[in-house]
């Protein structure tokens, strides 16, 4: 899981007379994000339509190693709607606004558009219902080449399982000799 939370924005408002000021009630980012379950579909849209996806200086992307995992696709309003259409997925929007916290499920792909300057704190976590999904995402993040920006396990989720069931040993060790 992920947690991402606004922590600072500047956000601004039309005053009278076309001058800003901070404030508004807009949120700070728009969050699309989309169950896991589709991802299998996400991904096959996402190849079937490669070349209508712009990149740097509105060029299509050229070379797509893993359409997630890539960073490089955004699903704007027409994109979100077309998949809709042909493969009736659609993601959970909503506005993020300052002091906010967006809980990310774990293998949910999603994608963020800041709508202002902003600030936010980002922390993977792991959850354990979610150790089944994290285990997969961290086999397929090892099959990515070398230098690949997902590339590195940041959840570590063999030792954590390893050192939970550490610690769960030691508790009943220490409830035993508590019964005795």
């Amino acid at each position: 899981m992920q947690v991402n939370i606004m922590m600072h924005a500047v956000v601004e408002r039309p005053r009278s007379g076309g001058e800003t000021t901070s404030g508004g009630t807009n949120g700070v980012a728009i969050w699309d994000i989309f169950r896991r379950e589709d991802v299998p579909k996400i991904i096959e849209y996402m190849m079937k339509h490669q070349k209508e996806f712009l990149h740097f200086k509105n060029l299509p992307l050229e070379h797509v190693l893993h359409p997630i995992h890539d960073q490089t696709f955004y699903f704007d309003e027409m994109h979100k709607r077309q998949l809709k259409e042909e493969y009736n997925i659609e993601p959970w929007t909503f506005e993020q606004h300052l002091g906010e916290a967006v809980f990310i499920p774990a293998g949910c792909p999603h994608q963020v558009k800041n709508r202002q300057s902003c600030m936010k704190v980002a922390l993977d976590f792991v959850s354990p219902e979610s150790i089944k999904e994290c285990i997969k995402l961290t086999q397929e993040f090892r099959r990515l080449p070398q230098g690949h920006r997902s590339k590195q396990d940041i959840l570590e989720i063999k030792k954590l399982v390893v050192c939970a069931a550490g610690a769960a040993v030691d508790e009943i060790g220490k409830s035993r000799l508590n019964l005795n």
